[in-house]
């Protein structure tokens, strides 16, 4: 079980792309628990909920990637949050909106 975040342009998309990155609980804890002061990281928490689905629009996306790359620096071994901060990135350049999608 995952939670998967999908690249579409659309909600309608979401379900048919094939663009995505799965978040795992252990990584969505480490997520979690590192994004601290809450108010500081308003867009990864709208993920805090494993079990829930969310969005977050391209206009919002870049605030997310900076909120990724803040984070970086508290990971021992940063390699998945680095994948996650690509994975943005790549939405970002392809103009698309962020779907997370729990199973």
């Amino acid at each position: 079980m995952a939670l998967d975040l999908i690249q579409a342009r659309h909600e309608r998309e979401a379900p048919a792309s094939r663009k995505s990155f799965a978040i795992d609980l252990p990584f969505h804890q480490q997520l979690m628990a590192r994004a601290l002061p809450h108010h500081e990281y308003p867009l990864l928490r709208r993920l805090h909920d494993y079990l829930a689905d969310a969005e977050i629009s391209s206009c919002e996306l870049a605030d997310l990637h900076a909120e990724l790359k803040r984070l970086e620096a508290r990971f021992t071994d940063p390699a998945e949050i680095r994948g996650f901060s690509l994975f943005v990135a790549q939405v970002i350049a392809d103009g698309d909106n962020l779907y997370a999608v729990a199973d």
